[in-house]
């Protein structure tokens, strides 16, 4: 299928790549149309928190509750109870009632609104109500919102939007992060090629690809809640994996043009055999992401499709765009003899043992198998390219036990805060100082108290409809509210229009990240509440971000070993069907949690203790979301089986040809070395450029996945694993005969036109393989 894959694509470049722009321009057009949206509500079925927010649609309200506009005016300034203030924040009231989509404005001069002014007359808020929710209000809302706010502004009054509105302004483009990481990508490509063109290649499949997979994820907005970290993350994942791939396809394309290859059976090829390995890293990548499925929560679903949706587009690219492309620009791309291109050498002048210490090939493998079992194609241009990588090889096989242990050592270090993580809540405190977020969340904590900013709704349903306020049955849980510890104010109790639903806003005397206000609702659910309701039988809830993050961060807790457990399982699955060793497999599942496990460290180092958040453009620590650790694991295990891919087959291919597990150990490395390192240098530039995000969380995984990839690329695929292989002998290839003939034989190394290799341990021969029939015609090549 491959084969026929690339060379149908190949034969008609023009019309593949027509078919890609008119995609990328219908989905451009349906965005541009139907706009991109976003969501910050988290719904977290079952939880107290959903049963809270569910009985309080018995409240009639805005769809989207009531957002603060915050005034302020300074030490020095005028009074806002003044009449002249009085009446530009009337003026400006006014104006605001007029704009598009909202529906009412509530001054702090009203009954309704007198709570909205600070005690010194510096400080109050306009509640805003729109007809759209929170993921429709966009940064034009709020900037009408603003304009329309000038009256009190000529009157010295500073206007910041506060809540949906400050969150819609500040939802800053990365587009600056992407060209960032894309030159790098360009400027890493072009030294390793040597060659404009050949550089511009996988950035065209990138770009084209990010392109389509962002406008898809944008438009899901519209049918599902999509936080705005989903396109953000879509967007490092896609970008990092698209140029990889494309690399990794590139290297093996020139390779066959170097070894006399056609263009279009080079395109054919290449797709056969680098881009069924990709497809295999890529379904890698989507099983582990489908795993964030068992959370049980639909903001893991959203941020797991949008990735997911990413790296299915990279795949897509790879293998159609990718080949129309070498088919147009053709033996431009193939390197020339002083180019330093990363292009493998020919298997039959690949470094590896002496021919005078040469070990005699497994009796067990056939010479078919043997003959062409992985082009893979990362891999250096000769011995001497690929130099730094043998000696590095070489010095591992000669003390692996020392290289092991040394290595191990040196992520114990870095994963070692990793065991004071714990899962917090980020609030405006916590966002860059220069956001609208940020300043709203000053000015209010400093006038009315930190515990504003995180309000906690309480409601309880009654079995019969309440007199009024004062109705026994809810005068006892305002008391009791009233009288908890934590509490600093209780507002009037409402009821709806039914009077079967009470509903009371609680202020807590600390921020909504401080864990004083997660211990506060604890104490509601634990103690307060149930004794307020207990002669009546009826259960009271508490919702409120600070009790919908504690839920879903409860939640993550509890179903995190299950993810982790179904993610390893998946993995070994995948290595065992592709390797087919039992002791690949496990060792290769447990070894990529290493790079898993120093990520999480310099998190927690990073951001949660706070060490250099000044240099991160933080003003200290801040606490890390329960969903970014989980999300992390699933991407980075993905993201392993990548490297893992390309660098047990090199080392399975050298091995079925020599039989000798420890020259191939090192010819495996030397090969892939380069390429990988290339690649992964690659991905952690684009990773490390969304630092210059303002927005925490996607400064987490900026770090994170940049940390876990540079030691996954070198530590880990340079020292860990091939001194794990080395003292494992022969054994790393152990596959019992019965499971042997049980799993089925996927051949993601050789590509269509190579026969699958028998197993190295089966003592019978088993069945002849069937001819394949997408098999490519034979290759007429002239060696170089």
């Amino acid at each position: 299928m491959f084969v026929s894959v690339g060379r149908w694509c190949a034969r008609r470049p023009k019309r593949t790549i027509a078919a890609w722009l008119l995609l990328l321009l219908a989905l451009g057009a349906a965005v541009a149309l139907c706009g991109r949206v976003t969501s910050e509500a988290v719904s977290i079925p079952g939880s107290d928190s959903q049963a809270a927010a569910d009985a309080a649609r018995a409240f009639p309200g805005s769809a989207s509750g009531k957002q603060p506009l915050v005034l302020h005016t300074g030490a020095g300034g005028a009074d806002l109870t003044s009449a002249g203030a009085r009446d530009a924040v009337a003026a400006a009231a006014r104006n605001i009632a007029g704009v598009d989509h909202v529906v009412a404005v509530t001054t702090p001069y009203e009954g309704a609104g007198r709570a909205a002014m600070s005690a010194d007359g510096h400080t109050a808020f306009l509640s805003v109500e729109l007809d759209v929710t929170d993921r429709d209000i966009t940064p034009e809302v709020t900037r009408r919102i603003v304009d329309a706010a000038r009256p009190a502004e000529a009157a010295g009054i500073e206007v910041t939007p506060g809540g949906s509105l400050a969150a819609a302004a500040d939802k800053g483009s990365t587009r600056h992060s992407e060209i960032i990481g894309l030159l790098a990508a360009l400027a890493i490509l072009w030294f390793g090629f040597r060659s404009a063109v050949a550089a511009t290649v996988p950035l065209i499949a990138a770009v084209v690809g990010l392109g389509v997979s962002l406008s898809v994820v944008g438009l899901l907005g519209h049918l599902m809640d999509m936080p705005s970290a989903g396109s953000t993350i879509a967007a490092m994942i896609g970008l990092g994996v698209g140029v990889d791939y494309s690399l990794f396809c590139l290297t093996r394309f020139r390779e066959l043009l170097g070894d006399g290859a056609s263009v279009e059976d080079a395109a054919a090829l290449t797709t056969a055999a680098s881009g069924k390995a990709v497809a295999f890293a890529g379904c890698a990548v989507v099983a582990a992401l489908a795993s964030l499925a068992l959370g049980g929560l639909p903001l893991l679903h959203a941020l797991a499709l949008a990735p997911g949706i990413a790296v299915l587009v990279a795949v897509a690219a790879t293998l159609t765009l990718l080949p129309a492309l070498f088919a147009l620009l053709g033996r431009s791309l193939a390197p020339t003899p002083t180019a330093a291109a990363p292009v493998a050498p020919d298997a039959a002048t690949a470094p590896g043992p002496a021919a005078s210490d040469a070990v005699a090939p497994h009796p067990a493998v056939s010479d078919a198998a043997a003959a062409d079992v992985s082009a893979l194609g990362p891999v250096a241009t000769d011995a001497a390219a690929g130099g730094g990588w043998r000696r590095v090889a070489e010095r591992v096989a000669r003390q692996p036990w020392r290289h092991l242990i040394g290595a191990l050592l040196l992520v114990a270090v870095l994963a070692a805060p990793a065991a004071g993580l714990t899962f917090g809540q980020l609030d405006g405190g916590d966002k860059v100082s220069s956001t609208a977020s940020r300043t709203a969340y000053d000015r209010l904590a400093g006038a009315f108290g930190p515990g504003v900013n995180g309000p906690v709704q309480v409601t309880d349903a009654l079995p019969d409809p309440a007199s009024g306020p004062t109705d026994p049955r809810v005068a006892k849980v305002t008391d009791a509210l009233k009288d908890t510890p934590g509490v600093a104010a209780v507002g009037p109790p409402q009821l709806s229009p039914d009077g079967r639903t009470a509903r009371w806003q609680v202020t807590p005397t600390t921020a909504p990240g401080d864990p004083e206000t997660a211990r506060l609702v604890h104490r509601l659910r634990e103690s307060a509440l149930p004794a307020a309701t207990a002669d009546t039988g009826r259960g009271a809830h508490v919702s409120g971000a600070p009790a919908a993050q504690l839920d879903l961060n409860d939640r993550l807790s509890r179903r995190l070993p299950a993810i982790i457990a179904f993610v390893l399982v998946i993995a070994a699955l995948l290595l065992l069907l592709a390797f087919r060793s039992v002791v690949v497999a496990a060792t290769a599942a447990v070894l990529n949690l290493v790079s898993v496990a120093a990520a999480y460290g310099v998190l927690t180092a990073l951001f949660q203790q706070g060490w250099g958040a000044g240099a991160l453009g933080l003003d200290g620590p801040v606490p890390i979301p329960g969903y970014v650790p989980l999300l992390m694991f699933a991407v980075l295990f993905g993201l392993s089986m990548d490297y893992e891919v390309f660098l047990l087959s090199a080392v399975r291919e050298a091995y079925l040809k020599s039989g000798d597990h420890r020259g191939s150990v090192i010819t495996g490395l030397a090969r892939t070395g380069g390429i990988i390192t290339s690649a992964a240098l690659i991905m952690v530039c684009v990773f490390l450029s969304y630092l210059l995000s303002d927005d925490p969380v996607v400064k987490m995984f900026g770090i994170g996945l940049a940390t876990a990839v540079a030691l996954d690329a070198t530590l880990v695929r340079g020292v860990l694993v091939p001194a794990a292989m080395i003292l494992l002998g022969k054994a790393n290839w152990w596959l019992p005969g019965w499971l042997d003939r049980a799993l089925p034989r996927i051949d993601i190394e050789g590509g269509d036109h190579a026969p699958p290799p028998g197993p190295a341990t089966e003592p019978e021969p088993g069945p002849e393989a069937e001819p394949d029939p997408e098999a490519a015609p034979p290759v007429t090549v002239r060696k170089t």
